[in-house]
């Protein structure tokens, strides 16, 4: 028996999560819904990760409104700790979702999201 997108995704962040390369992992809908998530050790609680990514989702379309900035693909907020958190945004089918992720210090990202965002792509068309 196949897998639901759902588990897919899930199963591909527990996984990355397992690895160490992201601490908390949430696939969240344009209003801010959880579809997928792995938040094992509650780095982040899950109320505030959705309200920075409603945060964001309006800092990108007001980029893209006052200074002409069209299609912001990824903010991230970077600080003393080195713990990063990643907003990955992108649209399937005309549908806008957001991939939030929390990175441990010194740990790599970007290819693994990459290949975690070709398979919610995969997964939801």
């Amino acid at each position: 028996m196949e897998n639901s997108p759902q588990e897919q995704i899930e199963n591909m962040m527990q996984s990355i999560v397992g690895q160490g390369n992201y601490e908390t992992a949430y696939l969240l809908s344009n209003e801010g819904l959880p579809l997928a998530y792995v938040n094992k050790n509650k780095v982040l609680k899950e109320d505030r990760i959705i309200e920075i990514s409603l945060l964001f989702q309006e800092l990108r379309n007001m980029a893209d409104v006052m200074g002409n900035i069209s299609d912001i693909k990824e903010l991230i907020i970077d600080g003393n700790s080195r713990r990063k958190i990643i907003f990955r945004f992108f649209d399937i089918t005309g549908q806008a979702f957001v991939l939030a992720l929390v990175i441990p210090p010194k740990t790599t990202y970007r290819g693994l999201t990459n290949k975690l965002v070709r398979l919610i792509k995969k997964s939801l068309k």
